[in-house]
This record gives C-alpha cells, sequence and structure tokens, in this order.
C-alpha cells in the first residue's frame, strides 16, 4: 500500500499555500538510469555532459492521455447534472488555468487573465471552489461550457505537454469528485521515479510557501545545495534570476527550478532586515531522503535523523545508520518528521520496530469494502535503539509519518514534538485505470488506524510539547473541498494524554538551564535537545514504555 500526502518542494500537484504532492499531475521529480557514483564522474569530467533526466510531462506523453478520457469524465451533460459533479469540472479547469495565468470568473463563466496569479497560489483548493458553490446556488451554472474551457486550455499548451495538463484535470476532478488522495499516475513513474531513496541529482533541496503575497522559504534540506550556499528557512525571497518573486507563482518557481539547462541560481533574499545575495550552485549530487547527525554536548551525545519521505530501503538505511551508534554511547535521539508526506506504509512498520521491537502492533488497517477484513500490521523492524526518543513533527507531517509518530506517543515510547500533524489517515491502493492501460489508479480504500485504535483522519496526532513553526498552516480538513471524515465504528475510549503534560512542563522548566552546551538554530530542534538533556524526563521514558501495551 501507498500512502501519500503533503510536501512542500518545487516541484509540483496543486498548489495551495504550499505545492502539494501525491495527487496533481505535474511533478519535477526525475529519474536517471545511472547511480549516484556515476553521476559524479560526469561531473568530475570536464568531458562528459550531464545527460537530460526524463520528466513527468515525457511519462505523461507516453501514455497518450487526451481529449477522450477527458471527455468520458468532463463533458457538458456529466458537469451540469449535480452540485457535486459541477464542482469537480470547475476544480478540473481552474487548477490548469492557473498555470497559464488565467482565471475562470465565477460571474460571467469566462475565461479572463489572473489578477494577481502569484496571490492565487496562496489559496487551498476549499477557498478557490466556494465562489463557484455561490454560483451554483444562484442557478448560473449554465453560464460555463465546459468542453469550450477545456478546448481552449488545450490550444494554449504545448502539443508535447497536453496529456500532462489533461492529467492535471483529471486528477484536480478526482480530488473533489472522490476524494482528495485518489489519482492516477503513469503506470512505470513510481516504481521508476516515485519510490527512489535518492533524489534527483537535479534537485537542489529547497521548499518555497506564499504567505500574504511574499514567497518565503519553508524548508533547506540537510546537505543540499541550497544549504551549502547559504540559504535558511524564513528568507524572504525577493529576486530569483532578477525576476520578482512575488510575481512568480509557485508553480512557476518550481518550472523555473527544474529547468535541467540551468547551473546556478542567483536569490536575493532579505533575512532580518539585510538584503543578501546568495547563488545556489548544482553540484549534481544525489540527496538521500535519509539524512543523520551526532550532536555533541559538554556530557552528552545526542543522533539526530531527519526523514524527509518513506521510500523503498529507508528502514535499511536507517537501521545501519542507528548500527553505526553502538561505538558512540549515545544519550537519545531524535526523529525528524517534518514535511515528511508520507509513503510506503511497509516502511513505517519496519521504522517503527527499530525502536520498539518486531511484531508490536503498529497500526491497523480498516477497509471501506464491507466484504474485505481488517488487517493489523506489525512491525518488522529488529530492536536496534531502546534508550529516550523525540519524535518532531509539523502540519505537513503526513500519512506514513503520522503512524510512526502515533504508534511512539501510543506505546510511550518517546515524546513527539512540533505541531499538529497534517491528518492524513487514508490509505490509497493501486489498479489498472479503465480508461487507459499505461495509467495507474491509486484509488483510496479505507482507513488506517494507530494501535490505540484512533485514527489520525482528519484530527491528526497531536504534540506532548506544542511549537508553533510559524509557517503556512495547510491540513487535512482546511485544504481540501471534500476530505474524508472517519467515523469510528466502535466506542473508543477518551484516554487523555498519554503523559502526566503538567509534571512534564514542570521537570522541562526545572531543566531548562542544563542544555549540555547543544545550541541550535531552530527552535524546535533546539526544544528536543533541551528535553533529551533533561534527566527527569527521560527517566520517566523509560518507566512509561509498555512494550505490550497493545497485544493483540
Amino acid at each position: 500500500m501507498k500512502s501519500w500526502g503533503v510536501i512542500a518542494i518545487t516541484v509540483v500537484g496543486f498548489v495551495i499555500g504550499v505545492v502539494l504532492a501525491g495527487v496533481g499531475g505535474l511533478s519535477a521529480r526525475t529519474t536517471l538510469s545511472f547511480n549516484s557514483s556515476q553521476a559524479q564522474d560526469l561531473v568530475l569530467s570536464s568531458n562528459k555532459e550531464i545527460p537530460k533526466l526524463k520528466k513527468i510531462e515525457q511519462y505523461w506523453a507516453e501514455t497518450d492521455l487526451g481529449i477522450k478520457e477527458l471527455n468520458d469524465l468532463i463533458s457538458n451533460e456529466n458537469c451540469q447534472s449535480s452540485e457535486k459533479y459541477f464542482v469537480s469540472c470547475i476544480n478540473s479547469v481552474i487548477v490548469p488555468l492557473e498555470e497559464q495565468k488565467k482565471s475562470l470568473s465565477p460571474l460571467t463563466g469566462e475565461i479572463e487573465d489572473s489578477a494577481n496569479p502569484s496571490s492565487d497560489s496562496e489559496l487551498t483548493e476549499k477557498q478557490r471552489l466556494i465562489p463557484y458553490v455561490q454560483m451554483y446556488a444562484r442557478q448560473q451554472n449554465k453560464l460555463i461550457d465546459f468542453e469550450k474551457i477545456w478546448k481552449k486550455i488545450l490550444q494554449n499548451s504545448d502539443s508535447k505537454n497536453q496529456s500532462s495538463f489533461v492529467a492535471t484535470g483529471v486528477n484536480a476532478f478526482l480530488s473533489v469528485y472522490k476524494d482528495p488522495h485518489t489519482y492516477i499516475l503513469p503506470e512505470n513513474y513510481y516504481d521508476q521515479v516515485g519510490s527512489l531513496i535518492e533524489r534527483s541529482i537535479y534537485f537542489v533541496g529547497v521548499m518555497f510557501e506564499k504567505s500574504k503575497g511574499k514567497t518565503i522559504v519553508r524548508k533547506v534540506f540537510k546537505n543540499s545545495d541550497a544549504e551549502v550556499a547559504g540559504l535558511k528557512a524564513f528568507d524572504e525571497v525577493e529576486l530569483i534570476d532578477n525576476k520578482p518573486a512575488i510575481e512568480m507563482s509557485l508553480v512557476e518557481i518550481s518550472q523555473h527550478m527544474r529547468n535541467q539547462d540551468l547551473k546556478t541560481f542567483d536569490f536575493k533574499v532579505r533575512r532580518q532586515n539585510n538584503l543578501i545575495s546568495v547563488q545556489v550552485k548544482r553540484r549534481y549530487k544525489n540527496l538521500s531522503h535519509v539524512q543523520f547527525e551526532v550532536k555533541q554536548g559538554v556530557q552528552k551525545k545526542i543522533a539526530l535523523i531527519t526523514l524527509t519521505k518513506f521510500n523503498r530501503g529507508i528502514c535499511q538505511d536507517i537501521a545501519s545508520k542507528i548500527k553505526s551508534l553502538s561505538k558512540e554511547n549515545i544519550s537519545g535521539l531524535v526523529l525528524d518528521l517534518r514535511d515528511n508526506p508520507g509513503g510506503q506504509l511497509d516502511e513505517a512498520a519496519c521504522l517503527t520496530g527499530l525502536f520498539i521491537g518486531m511484531n508490536r502492533k503498529t497500526y491497523s488497517v480498516e477497509f471501506f469494502d464491507p466484504l474485505r477484513s481488517n488487517e493489523v500490521v506489525l512491525s518488522t523492524g529488529s530492536l536496534l535503539y531502546t534508550g529516550p526518543m523525540v519524535v518532531v513533527v509539523n502540519n505537513s507531517s503526513a500519512s506514513a509519518s503520522e503512524l510512526v509518530a502515533g504508534a511512539m506517543k501510543d506505546y510511550k515510547r518517546a515524546l513527539v514534538v512540533g505541531e499538529r500533524t497534517f491528518g492524513k489517515g487514508t490509505f490509497q491502493e493501486a489498479e489498472e485505470w479503465g480508461r487507459n492501460k499505461k495509467i495507474s489508479l491509486f484509488k483510496t480504500q479505507g482507513f488506517y488506524l494507530l494501535p490505540s485504535d484512533k485514527s489520525p483522519q482528519l484530527v491528526g496526532v497531536q504534540p506532548d510539547f506544542e511549537i508553533d513553526e510559524n509557517h503556512v498552516k495547510l491540513r487535512e480538513d482546511s485544504v481540501y473541498f471534500n476530505p474524508i471524515e472517519y467515523v469510528h465504528k466502535k466506542y473508543i475510549p477518551n484516554m487523555g494524554p498519554a503523559f502526566n503534560m503538567v509534571k512534564l512542563h514542570e521537570d522541562l522548566e526545572n531543566c531548562l538551564q542544563f542544555t549540555d552546551g547543544i545550541v541550535v538554530e531552530d527552535p524546535t530542534l533546539q526544544k528536543s535537545l533541551q528535553i533529551l538533556s533533561c534527566h527527569r524526563i527521560t527517566s520517566m521514558l523509560a518507566q512509561e514504555y509498555n512494550p505490550n501495551e497493545f497485544s493483540q
């Protein structure tokens, strides 16, 4: 089973405050048929040229997805048949129109030039669609000719990218008509690209968001080109290669950053009222989804593992890194899952096992189909670390990230620090799309539940220590027009907080002066390090953890 969630990278998908992945048809993720060491050889040799990578648009072109499949779904007859169908069709046109700097008037039903494309990219799907719901209520829905609009969209697009535009429209339609996480994808794309443990050699490692008309650096990935260049989170971007960022939507920024002909990117950013020039140079190095370091204090060492996606092989990679700590004598471990959109759920079951042991209830699966039996998924990783732990999350930690954070909290194995998570408690399974055999339909099949039988759907995982990161807040219930609500099939008692939170906060307050000399710029990470430096708290963790609490 694959799970998808949110991520704010300079890539694709629907643009709502940040760029979302997992439902959209556009992506900057790319693939190569050679490994990372071969890529390094190419860089070191001036006689060799870095080959162009295969883009998602090329994958879509190979499917021959076109007007036939589009018309099967989005015809005037279908689109005017009900309010839900109407709004679904509206979403199918306003998303690709936005990429063309156009908008659809909810008053006249005509295509217009977008007044402010950059500001439009701050809107959520829900916010975008409200004017058209009101249009339907006024019985003015017949003003919109969907077939005519789609004809204009395709006329204004490059013929090589028309399949990609159609895919964007179909996925926007499915987001409302089905659910936010049912989507189509070229059959080979996930296996060849989306599941790789390493990113493309063209990925420079920076995430952006739009907030109050400003373009903000949301995240800079560890060991990335952007970090080496000196970009920092919360930098306000004023210019990208001499173009005002305020005039660029997130999609445009994404398209610019994935231009494979560019070797450098010149940024002008405002940081603490100072205007700074930063040049990001591509080093053509694969950046792993797993980053690892040890923070050295006066008396203690604390390991930091950052995981940006649950792709194939991440559990084995993290296991090898934990094994390498055997001689380090570490006093604590931080698992950072911020902005992690999820991925392979079996990797989540394996990863959890590294900290609670094998064959422990990690999550359960509840299918929509009453004829399918619900399943309990046990941890598969071998126990490698038994010391104090903190799991760090934020509002863009979704799906498999919520499973791991929720399981660790339910077992009282770790403290969760950060923001309430995204709230994606559904899972998808791939099947052949009936309209095109070259395309897979990732269809939402049911809910997953935490070991306590609570679902994170819409509510997310609540941290033990809450810290607001002051970024754009994106969650399942606030972003999408038609999120799925979870109704428990059985009574689940309200067990309250996992720990005595009053005592925890008192203990931390008494320990704040003992940070062991480890200081970082990141406030959430700093709080995590302070918690692991507090003997009162780490002792409590050891006493509270019960590996048999959810035995089946």
